[in-house]
């Protein structure tokens, strides 16, 4: 991908398109395009601090590790998302892991251009901060979906979520592609496996999905979003 294009992406998706133009274009310009294989690391849970990273084209796995747990697999970022404010707030180690899912490439903002940015002009912190609250409306969307008692609606709600559909469909109408196995979904969706498995199966036979190795396509999120409706 040429870096122009790459730019336009995060600028048109995500956070950086709720940013001022001059900001917006300290952060392109000192941003260098970066590939990742799938099965790639971008960083692991703990690695040192570093700088933030914009999703351009793939798709991230990203994982956590509360308490004594994981860590495993909670959510997907696709392009427009941004990722490792945290590290450069607080200069402690990496708090989520985040690995390619498929063939990736990103925007790499360092360290020390986040640095620049902010010391030219101290009020950037404000708008580097706006990326945690995309992330906290994320995470308080999961814990929503999480209190769904009955299985079966449960396990889609976080399917829709993971492929970034939660409420909305995307206007393409093209199927969407989430990169999870079926024990992965099972374990986000805190459910038996052999009961997403089941779930996966009927939904397939409706045709709202279409199943594949460590794959899901969902083909129509618009029904499936009816479903937690009814």
């Amino acid at each position: 991908m040429e870096k122009s294009a790459a730019h336009q992406i995060v600028l048109r998706k995500g956070w950086l398109r709720h940013t001022p133009a001059p900001f917006q274009r300290a952060v392109v310009e000192r941003s260098r395009l970066e590939q990742f294989p799938a099965g790639t690391p971008v960083y692991s849970l703990g690695d040192d601090p570093g700088g933030m990273f914009g999703i351009v084209a793939g798709c991230l796995g990203v994982s956590v590790a509360p308490g004594d747990g994981g860590p495993y697999l909670a959510h997907f970022a696709l392009p427009g998302t941004w990722f490792g404010e945290a590290a450069a707030f607080t200069r402690q180690p990496r708090r989520v892991g985040l690995t390619a899912s498929r063939d990736s490439e990103l925007l790499h903002l360092p360290l020390h251009a986040i640095d620049e940015i902010v010391g030219r002009d101290p009020g950037a912190w404000r708008y580097f901060g706006l990326v945690t609250i995309d992330h906290l409306e994320v995470a308080i969307g999961r814990s929503d979906d999480l209190m769904i008692r009955g299985h079966f609606k449960r396990c889609v709600a976080v399917l829709l979520r993971l492929a970034n559909c939660r409420h909305v469909s995307p206007p393409d109408g093209n199927p969407i592609e989430v990169d999870i196995s079926h024990e992965d979904l099972a374990h986000v969706a805190n459910i038996a496996r052999t009961t997403a498995g089941a779930i996966l199966r009927e939904l397939e036979a409706e045709g709202h999905l279409k199943l594949s190795y460590r794959r899901i396509s969902v083909l129509a999120p618009d029904a499936l979003l009816q479903m937690l409706r009814d």
